[in-house]
This record gives structure tokens, sequence and C-alpha cells, in this order.
């Protein structure tokens, strides 16, 4: 029996390379590490988590789904307790964008060319995508994912990036939604037009908002010009 991932989780778990040895910082449950292990994906995983509950919880699950021998959950904050595991894809999902960007600034032995970044902003999707391209990293894959539950549907944007050295510049637009994911709009993905009208409804209500304040609206207003033309 495996664990069930919901659309966010498989999008990651499809972006893990074959061999692996995995990482999930900020693991929680360790569902997707258990779940990388059973279908055989990676050699071996970790669950990392700062919170002494969910690293409780990822033991449990790790027991009850008997990979013990493949999978090792421990407390950690951010990357600090993963660097002798020698990861070599790592995850990074469920958190701010910002928050992502400082776990990763300080783990900088993340700068290899056999790393692999698996991670999936809440928050500062630019943020997290401008520090990648400006310290060297090039975003290989990305994906746009749903989520639904009774509260409410929730929309996704997952990044898989590398070290290559190289810095690049994209425009505000391409930090928000994604070069690939605009090319995908492009040729017709709906949910990826899903998301990027659902950012320009975002920045549209922030022009609304400094336009009563008699703030100045201009970059916001660039922003929705730019998506818009995707559109």
């Amino acid at each position: 029996m495996l664990p069930i991932l919901d659309d966010r989780l498989l999008s990651a778990a499809s972006m893990v390379r074959h061999g692996s040895r995995f990482a999930d910082i900020g693991s929680d449950h360790a569902y997707l590490p258990i779940y990388l292990t059973l279908i055989g994906k990676v050699e071996c995983a970790l669950a990392s988590d700062i919170n002494k509950g969910p690293v409780a919880a990822a033991v449990e699950n790790i027991e009850q789904y008997g990979v013990t021998s493949k999978v090792k959950a421990i407390l950690s904050d951010g990357l600090c307790g993963a660097r002798d595991f020698y990861p070599e894809d790592i995850a990074i999902l469920g958190m701010g964008g910002e928050l992502i960007v400082s776990i990763i600034d300080k783990a900088e032995w993340v700068k290899n060319k056999n790393i692999r970044l698996i991670l999936q902003p809440m928050t500062h999707a630019h943020t997290l995508t401008k520090y990648l391209l400006d310290n060297g990293f090039s975003i290989v894959d990305e994906k746009i994912c749903a989520t639904s539950s009774t509260r409410s549907d929730r929309i996704y944007r997952v990044i898989c990036a590398e070290y290559l050295g190289n810095t690049e510049t994209w425009s505000d637009a391409e930090n928000l939604v994604g070069k690939i994911n605009i090319e995908r709009a492009k040729s017709g993905d709906k949910l990826t037009k899903k998301y990027i009208q659902h950012t320009i409804d975002v920045y549209n209500v922030r022009i609304n908002g400094k336009a009563q304040a008699g703030s100045d609206a201009t970059y916001e207003i660039n922003i929705v010009k730019e998506l818009e033309g995707i559109l």
C-alpha cells in the first residue's frame, strides 16, 4: 500500500531522479519520501523537519510502511542536518518563497551541479525565482498543479532547479509564473492559464488598492499587461 499524495506532492515526485538520494526538508509526515521509496524511485530518503511533532509522526509512518531501512527522519533546521546524508535531490515544499530562499542561502553546499532542488513556494514565487537565477541556478522544469479540499481549491507552482553557475535575468512576470509555464500557457494548457489569470486577479486587486490610496501602481500595471499578453 502506498501513501496517498495530492497533485502537489505527485508533481514534486515526478521531478525526482531515479536512483537518487532524496531529502525532503519540512517533510511533515514523510509521505513523499515513503512514497518514492516504495515505488523504487529513490535509493534512500531523509525526512527532515524543524518541529518535534512532525518528526514523531514521520517516524511512526516510516515504521508503519516498513521502510525503516531506507528512510530516516531527523529533527533539523532547514538543510542544516541534511549535508551528511549527501542528498542528490532535495525537496522544499509548502513554505513561503522567502523562507525557502533563506534555507538555500544558508547551505552553500547545494551549489553543486549534481544536486537538484525541487521547490514549491506558497508565496513570493517571484522572490524565489529571482534568487535562484541571480545565484547560478537554472530552472530546468516547472509544473502548475491544483489541489481541492472542502475549504477551497488551490493552484501551486512547483520549480525544479539545478546549479549551473550561470546567472539569468527574467522579467517580473516571468519571475512570477515561470518561463516554462508561460510557454505551456501559450500552447493552450488550461491549468497554467488559470494560474496566470489568478495572478492577474491578485495584481488587479493591488492596483485598485494603490489607486484608492493615491499610490503609484506602475509596477503592478506592467506585470498585468505582460501576463494579459500571454493569455
